[in-house]
């Protein structure tokens, strides 16, 4: 009896700082991209399936963020085409998400990076785009392939930031339910 007695209350003590390490997440969110690769839109068509009230904004920037805004979800991958596309270059990419999550730090809007690709969209440039934006996440949402090198892990420990790795691309719908209590 004595035994159960101190396991439940090590379990009372313990509960509420592990329920704490986990973040929680508010809605409507805006999806945006760091890179321009086709993730981004991955992750609209996800969230569409996870029921949450979103807009997607791969070019916005700081200017256009609004307090109406509970969550950014910034997908990371570096593609040139992509960037061509939308007429811009590497640099002018990390200038727009620095000013952008910064205001998104300054005005109290949380922060998920998603790395959803695979290692097909990791490189130079998506790894540096990763080192940029990880400092400023509430939560880094990850695919395994993505992370075969423990790049996400290293960097999440460095920075102590909250990281889910999944299995597959289609997983990510189900940790997005979990995060933001679709629905609710």
């Amino acid at each position: 009896m004595r035994k159960h007695f101190l396991f439940f209350l090590i379990l009372l003590i313990f509960i509420p700082v592990f329920a704490q390490e986990s973040p929680t997440f508010q809605q409507p969110v805006v999806i945006t991209s760091a890179g321009q690769s086709a993730g981004a839109t991955m992750m609209k068509v996800l969230a569409t399936r996870a029921n949450l009230q979103f807009t997607f904004e791969p070019l916005i920037k700081a200017d256009n963020l609004t307090n109406d805004v509970k969550t950014i979800i910034i997908v990371v991958g570096a593609s040139s085409k992509g960037l061509g596309a939308a007429g811009l270059d590497v640099n002018q990419e990390k200038e727009r998400i620095t000013g952008l999550l910064n205001k998104a730090k300054e005005i109290g809007i949380k922060i998920i990076v998603a790395h959803i690709e695979g290692q097909s969209r990791r490189g130079k440039t998506s790894d540096e785009l990763s080192e940029l934006v990880v400092p400023l996440a509430d939560l880094v949402i990850v695919t395994k392939s993505g992370n075969e090198d423990n790049f996400f892990t290293d960097l999440c420990e460095k920075q102590e930031k909250h990281i889910v790795i999944v299995d597959t691309t289609s997983a990510v719908q189900d940790i997005l339910k979990q995060y933001f209590k679709a629905g609710e």
